[in-house]
């Protein structure tokens, strides 16, 4: 590309060469598009005359002429780059103009609050980005590239009534299926009697008395779905919030929890407890795999039974179909305002419960397992669920807590609590980034990533809500189950981040990985008693298993404290109490003791194998 170049404008009034007047102003210098073709060659200043210029005439004597292609070429150019940025409007505003025009009422006057009170617009935009899509540009003519640019990544009803999710580099959701490519479901209603739901048992009373198991001690902190809403269906036969195969992964799993011979396949064996169940869930699923909500849910509550029984490798398949579902269904985006879903407000709740809980689960257990989650939290654009499900405890039911009855005899409490959701999810995307970090990483392991991970999780403990938190007399005060499963599970995240570093001194700071990982397993040990104060190992979520198991692997290698051989010993009676319902615990127990023999530690001598 040619030069600009400049020449000084022709002055009669001066000579060429003369300073001229003191007083007049210096010649102004005026800017030339582009040179002629033999000034350009030789690197010449050119004013630009047209048909030759001064320059090859007067000075060098010399042929003019100029390259008209090239000429005409650049003035093109250069004209739609100013056209252009005359014409380009506002990224932040039509991100945001858009965002009121496609959004209900209450959302719009948030961002009229948000917009009210803060300038920087660009930063709302690019929160808006996520869930709105700009409409095309329109010089008044249909533009091809406008109506593709809509279509790509929006979300598709099949013919089967669900709503899948395509993104933009796929073509597959930009019309809607010709066929049928999934087995038609039946959603016809079914009455509430037991063989209507399963095929194991029509007894009604036993399958209420699962459900009552699996409420109380798994769905408070793994929340997969509305209780409510599967209560209701479940009554009234309807399979929107209630499936077969939904009712059949809850009950294998609840069978886990019960001392009744029909829980069993062998009375006298717990280890088969809910097969029966499950092999029914099996052959649902095999003949039906479609995705729905409540078959992602019902993976889930699969993925929980199988670990439970032992078999960590199945339990790791389901979770991963569960959280493939989850993206064909477009559960991690937040569709509330697509149009063509026609979602009412409790199926939004529901969707964001369902994903947040198995995100959650697999968060957990991916971190259980040593294991790269499935789904990073970065391709999540979903608000955390805003569920609120009072429950009242039956004291008539086994295993319920001892001390629930209170002063005045009152067992009311809360089964799921919006607050509890919204801090587990935030709790489950840093464990997702360390799973990340350690098992993903996209740039070197340093002690300063470490320290950022470290003050993340402090950040949110202390962050906590006064419902959330410890009583200062737990003693006297009983904290719900899952508060203080939620409390051990930090515990156990810090005691993760910094286990891998225990040789380690971290450079330019006091905190040594040892410490860490020793008063982490303390604290672990300090909440297991007063669980143990209220509550019966017999019935305990499956996450204790891999929490007692790390804590007691710091103190098998810290056995030269008296205070670490103690928790040591209460650590194996806990897996010993927790086997019966979770045959992973009796693994935990065998690792921990084999490790003893391999390092010729002392094993204690009450604890039995």
């Amino acid at each position: 590309m040619a030069r600009a170049v400049v020449a000084k404008e022709d002055d009669s009034q001066s000579p060429a060469g003369s300073s001229g007047n003191p007083e007049q102003k210096t010649t102004k210098r005026r800017c030339v598009q582009s040179a002629c073709v033999p000034c350009r060659k030789r690197k010449s200043k050119c004013d630009g005359g047209t048909p030759v210029c001064a320059t090859c005439t007067a000075v060098y004597k010399t042929e003019c002429y100029y390259d008209a292609e090239s000429e005409s070429r650049r003035s093109k150019t250069a004209q739609k780059r100013d056209s252009t940025s005359i014409t380009e409007p506002s990224a932040a505003a039509d991100i945001i103009i858009a965002s009121i025009r496609s959004l209900p009422e209450s959302e719009v006057q948030e961002i009229v609050q948000q917009i009210r009170k803060d300038d920087n617009l660009d930063a709302l935009a690019e929160s808006l980005r996520k869930i709105v899509t700009l409409p095309p540009k329109s010089d008044g003519q249909r533009s091809l590239e406008g109506d593709l640019s809509v279509l790509i990544g929006k979300p598709q009803v099949s013919q089967s009534g669900v709503a899948r999710h395509y993104g933009h580099t796929s073509s597959l959701g930009l019309v809607h299926e010709d066929e049928n490519y999934s087995k038609p479901r039946n959603t016809s209603p079914l009455n509430s009697k037991g063989d209507a739901w399963t095929t194991v048992t029509n007894d009604l009373p036993f399958l209420y008395h699962l459900f009552d198991l699996y409420f109380r001690w798994s769905h408070p902190f793994y929340v997969l779905f509305s209780r409510e809403c599967f209560y209701k269906d479940f009554k009234s036969g309807r399979q929107k919030y209630c499936s077969p195969l939904l009712v059949n992964a809850i009950c294998a799993y609840a069978c886990h929890f019960s001392d009744k011979p029909a829980a069993r396949t062998d009375p006298n064996n717990p280890r088969t407890a809910g097969d029966h169940f499950f092999a029914e869930a099996r052959r649902l699923l095999y003949e039906d795999e479609s995705p729905c909500l409540t078959t992602v849910q019902a993976l889930a509550v699969m993925g929980l039974r199988e670990p439970s029984a032992g078999r960590d490798s199945t339990g790791f398949m389901y979770a991963g179909r569960c959280l493939r579902m989850a993206v064909e269904l477009g559960l991690h985006l937040n569709y509330s305002s697509a149009a063509g879903l026609d979602l009412s407000r409790s199926e939004i709740e529901v969707r964001k419960v369902t994903f947040w809980g198995c995100f959650t689960y697999d968060t957990a257990w991916s971190l259980a397992i040593g294991r790269i989650s499935q789904l990073p939290r970065t391709a999540i654009n979903l608000d955390k669920p805003i569920l609120d499900e009072p429950v009242s405890l039956d004291r008539t039911q086994p295993f319920a807590d001892p001390s629930q009855r209170g002063e005045a005899g009152s067992q009311s409490g809360v089964l799921t609590n919006r607050r509890f959701l919204q801090q587990l999810s935030t709790l489950s995307e840093l464990v997702n980034d360390a799973v990340f970090m350690f098992y993903a990483p996209r740039e070197r392991f340093t002690s300063r990533r470490l320290l950022d991970c470290y003050n993340k999780y402090t950040n949110w403990y202390r962050s906590l809500p006064k419902t959330l938190q410890m009583p200062d007399k737990p003693d006297k005060t009983q904290p719900p189950p899952h508060v203080i499963t939620l409390h051990m599970y930090f515990h156990t995240c810090n005691l993760h981040l910094f286990r891998p570093l225990l040789k380690v001194d971290l450079l330019h700071s006091d905190i040594r990985p040892r410490d860490m990982c020793i008063h982490s397993a303390n604290k672990i040990a300090d909440l297991m008693k007063i669980y143990r104060q209220y509550y019966n190992l017999r019935t305990s979520n499956i996450l204790l298993t891999h929490i007692l198991l790390s804590s007691s692997l710091v103190h098998l290698i810290n056995q030269f404290s008296e205070l670490a051989a103690a928790n040591l010993a209460q650590g194996l009676r806990d897996l010993e109490d927790i086997s019966t319902c979770h045959h992973f615990g009796a693994r935990a127990f065998k690792i921990i003791y084999a490790l003893s023999r391999k390092w010729g530690l002392p094993f204690p001598d009450d604890t039995t194998q």
